[in-house]
């Protein structure tokens, strides 16, 4: 669909302009929370808000939360998100409203299950699965984050690179659309992990505003942060930079795994590794850690990843309008 990480950001093709009626606007600071508002239209069918201002990719992580808000509406009371897969089929308009249309699978004594179909004019721009659990007690364990400094001890994202203008710049373009906040505890975005791994970036994420207490808008604000820089760590075994204007990314698919809850609108660290790239693809995967180091969320993420012809070294120039 579009790029989950957003720099992908010129205007969709083949889209109708906004005027569908009935459809409320986002305010630009309402944050994250007024983002993934819904209105329900009928019992299985929601719509989202439109975005002010000029046509442009939709971030997927909106996408993605909004689908599993929907989805969460249709299920029996106290059962929670444990796990969404969602791939995304067209570049969502930020200008036209996305109709969810919801499909019952499954209620079981546990677990119910979803399906879900985002819809813009017409056509179908995400289908998503999504599985909700009633609580439960059983055998546990986790695996540890690597250690990292507070977030609360690293400078803001605008210092850490302002030794690196292009990589700015286009954290700069991020941050001004989305409602979030970023920290490296590594230094920028392109140092090295520590974990030593060939491919693997590490940040801090939150959520810009404050949130409500609602423990689903809280799993769903970590689902719109998941779609968040997981790519660029794609990148960290080659010469190329996510600001370079030959690289392009594009999710196919994107799927969020929920642990434990955590509020979205407290620091998060995000720890991505890309164990795959080739045939004009990437795979990745995530853990997100609270600051008390519980792991509340695994990701993986599959993406189109192409470069130009003349960085290639040969073959099919990148087709930027159609994956």
């Amino acid at each position: 669909m579009h790029a989950a990480d957003p720099h992908t950001t010129a205007a969709t093709r083949g889209m109708q302009p906004a005027g569908a009626g009935g459809a409320g606007h986002v305010d630009p600071e309402g944050g994250v929370g007024e983002l993934l508002e819904l209105e329900q239209l009928e019992p299985l069918i929601f719509r989202g808000r439109t975005h002010a201002g000029d046509r442009i990719r939709l971030y997927g992580g909106e996408v993605a939360a909004q689908a599993m808000l929907a989805a969460g509406r249709t299920v029996p009371p106290g059962r929670a998100l444990n796990s969404l897969g969602a791939y995304f089929l067209l570049p969502g308009d930020s200008t036209v409203p996305v109709i969810y249309k919801v499909g019952v699978a499954r209620d079981g004594g546990t677990f119910s299950t979803r399906t879900v179909e985002g819809c813009q004019s017409g056509r179908p721009i995400l289908w998503a699965t999504a599985s909700f659990q009633s609580p439960e007690r059983g055998l546990s364990h986790q695996v540890a984050p690597s250690p990292a400094r507070m977030p609360e001890t690293l400078p803001s994202a605008e210092n850490a690179l302002a030794d690196d203008p292009p990589t700015l710049a286009w954290i700069s373009e991020v941050t001004s659309r989305l409602p979030v906040e970023i920290r490296f505890p590594d230094g920028s975005l392109h140092r090295p992990s520590a974990s030593g791994h060939i491919a693997a970036l590490r940040v801090w994420l939150r959520t810009r505003h404050k949130l409500t207490d609602s423990p689903e808008i809280h799993a769903a604000g970590m689902v719109y942060l998941s779609d968040l820089l997981m790519l660029a760590a794609s990148l960290q075994p080659h010469p190329h930079r996510i600001a370079d204007g030959n690289v392009w990314f594009a999710t196919i698919g994107h799927s969020v795994i929920l642990h434990a809850p955590a509020r979205a609108d407290d620091w998060l660290l995000y720890e991505v590794e890309s164990d795959w790239a080739g045939a004009g693809r990437c795979l990745t995967r995530g853990r997100l850690f609270d600051r008390t180091g519980r792991l509340c969320a695994s990701t993986t993420q599959e993406a189109v990843l192409r470069v130009s012809e003349a960085e290639c070294g040969g073959g099919r120039a990148a087709k930027n309008a159609d994956r």
